[in-house]
């Protein structure tokens, strides 16, 4: 019963993390909305790779070792931030020019690989997520727990992220939320990719 409490507290923390306003928000919404659903649960696929492997290191005590090493936290750091710059930068250039949008055909509409690619550089170039994993695994499981517990909270984490992202994505996919979107396309990309670029300098210059 103690473990089902703990790994419920979990869930419940860590649904109120990911459901939080951040870089992988925009990007999975951005892609799902101006695109296929299918491109959304790409996206989704390559942030549940960088979940299990953050929350995984975690798990194992490695959060603090990495840490330790500023050079590979410092790399990662500039790396996402350079990534969702990146982004942002695309999304204002797009809207500069004004291209129509056809989501039966959308010219944002990528390959498999990219979005997957998308999803999963946004979620594993931030080191601070697995500092994130790292206290949450840290006060929600005691010192004293089987190694058995420690793979449930990151099954856990993993599913509420899977729940959380895949509702997003069938969401800003439905016809109507589309519809929205191909009215409003120039500034909503335009508040998408401000944010992504201020995110992404956020990120840069934190420490």
């Amino acid at each position: 019963m103690e473990s089902a409490t703990i790994l419920a507290g979990i869930a419940a923390m860590h649904l109120l993390a990911v459901a939080s306003p951040g870089p992988t928000l925009l990007v999975v919404t951005s892609h799902a909305i101006a695109g296929r659903r299918s491109d959304g649960f790409l996206v989704v696929l390559g942030v549940l790779f960088a979940t299990a492997i953050w929350a995984s290191l975690a798990a194992a005590g490695l959060g603090t070792m990495i840490a330790q090493f500023s050079w590979l936290y410092l790399g990662l750091r500039i790396a996402g931030a350079a990534y969702l710059i990146y982004m942002g930068a695309r999304m204002l250039r797009s809207v500069a020019h004004g291209a129509p949008v056809d989501l039966k055909s959308s010219s944002r509409s990528t390959s498999g690989w990219r979005a997957v690619r998308a999803g999963f550089l946004t979620n594993i170039s931030n080191p601070k997520v697995i500092a994130y994993y790292a206290s949450l695994f840290g006060v929600m499981i005691p010192s004293d727990a089987p190694g058995a517990m420690f793979v449930a909270a990151v099954a856990t984490a993993f599913a509420v992220s899977a729940v959380w992202w895949s509702f997003v994505t069938v969401f800003f996919a439905l016809p109507v939320i589309q519809k929205i979107y191909v009215r409003a396309r120039r500034w909503m990309d335009g508040v998408m990719g401000g944010f992504l670029i201020i995110l992404g300098g956020r990120l840069l210059v934190s420490r």
